[in-house]
């Protein structure tokens, strides 16, 4: 049984009579934030349309966990576009009940993106939002009311796309004991960001990369073509573009850079999960700092509560040829986990380690991944997850104690090579 209100309207009223979703929103008082950013959207006459329309909404509470001068941004006539395609990350064509909802496993949204459903703890989930009020019927569809704005993933640019699709075709090739398929693969997505401007650089650029990869092509080491081809591609992406080949390099070793927060976008990988999906009081926001993540909040134990956790997909192929994950922070003096997940939905069993901070200091953690922990709901389990399976990393505070905490977070890696431990 679900835990979740429900709202039905009088049955007296007939369909026509009842009001539109946008109008339930207008004339409940937690959705004024909701409204307004609708309205400043442009979004509240289509969204008063025939549909149906089935509307997580977000309330004020919801909205004030965002950073301010995000929410700012937003409703500001620069922000209108990012503005339209989060709100309408929340609308799914159709009129889906709770009841319906809890037999799929997604939904496709208005913005083309899908929202991950779940059932936890006898809480309906909806991406990393916890569904409070479920089946406000209006006229043109059903409102289920959340407990925090959710935000789309990153829209790629084309040369992401094209990247992005080249490894995800390819690293499994590469896996499957076919690195010159692999090769064939990188080689051509490659080919394709020389030969034409459409993707982001310049003549000269392309000119350079068109010579490397005619280097790369001499090499008679089919694996060798396939590693160099995927080095470039991932400096590309993690905006490193460096023509000799080598991603952003550590202290002790070349790593293949995952995250660096240089481009503020990127933090917008990652979401928030906190205790309220088992009915905590913890809270968690995430922000853009200077070329860094900022995770902050506080934690509380009441309700059987403690931890709070973000989280973000890695593209397939992300920690191949690694055996470690190397991450540059700023903590907080409280001991945190680093997870991995073997699902780019982020669902399944997490792996864990735990490790130390020193409040405000700058340290370095080398993660083994075949020594993290099989996790389920905190509780220990056999087995263990290998680099190549590697699809979602995430980051909890979860040590039983309450009160504020903070994460900034410089780089994450994907390293092999280096030793296991902490380092200033």
């Amino acid at each position: 049984m679900l835990l979740v209100e429900t709202v039905v309207l009088a049955t007296s009223m007939s369909i026509a009579a009842q009001p539109t979703v946008v109008e339930i929103a207008a004339g409940n008082d937690q959705f004024s934030t909701l409204v307004t950013a609708v309205k400043a959207a442009g979004l509240a006459e289509a969204l008063s349309a025939d549909g149906p329309y089935t509307v997580f909404a977000p309330t004020n509470d919801a909205f004030a966990r965002l950073d301010g001068e995000v929410v700012e941004y937003l409703l500001s006539d620069a922000g209108r576009s990012d503005l339209g395609r989060i709100l309408l990350h929340h609308v799914v064509p159709g009129k889906l009940e709770a009841g319906t909802l809890v037999g799929r496993d997604e939904v496709t949204t208005l913005a083309d993106t899908t929202l991950a459903l779940e059932v936890a703890r006898d809480r309906l989930l909806v991406g990393e939002a916890v569904v409070q009020t479920a089946d406000i019927s209006g006229s043109n569809g059903v409102i289920h009311v959340i407990d925090r704005v959710l935000l789309p993933p990153v829209q790629q640019s084309p040369l992401e796309s094209l990247l992005v699709n080249a490894i995800e075709r390819g690293a499994p090739l590469f896996n499957n004991n076919n690195p010159e398929a692999c090769a064939a693969v990188y080689a051509t997505a490659l080919e394709a960001v020389a030969a034409v401007g459409d993707f982001g650089l310049d003549a000269p650029a392309r000119a350079t990369l068109s010579e490397r990869l005619k280097e790369i092509a001499m090499d008679r080491d089919v694996t060798e073509r396939a590693w160099a081809y995927r080095r470039i591609m991932d400096a590309m992406l993690s905006g490193q573009m460096q023509m000799d080949s080598r991603a952003r390099p550590t202290s002790s070793g070349s790593g293949r850079m995952l995250y660096d927060f240089e481009d503020p976008g990127s933090v917008r990988n990652f979401g928030v999960v906190v205790d309220g999906v088992m009915g905590g009081l913890s809270t968690g926001r995430i922000r853009a700092g200077e070329g860094t993540l900022v995770f902050d909040g506080e934690t509380s134990l009441r309700n059987n509560g403690g931890f709070s956790s973000m989280r973000a997909p890695l593209p397939s192929g992300s920690c191949d040829g690694a055996d470690s994950l190397r991450v540059r922070f700023k903590g907080d003096g409280r001991t945190w986990i680093i997870g991995t997940r073997g699902s780019r939905n982020m669902r399944g069993d997490s792996y864990w380690t735990r490790f130390d901070t020193v409040d405000g200091q700058w340290m370095d953690v080398v993660v083994p991944i075949d020594e993290m922990v099989r996790t389920s709901f905190g509780q220990p389990l056999r087995g263990r997850i290998t680099p190549d399976q590697v699809r979602g990393i995430e980051f909890y505070i979860y040590d039983k104690k309450a009160g504020p905490f903070r994460l900034e977070i410089d780089t994450i890696e994907a390293v092999s090579g280096d030793s296991i431990g902490n380092e200033v």
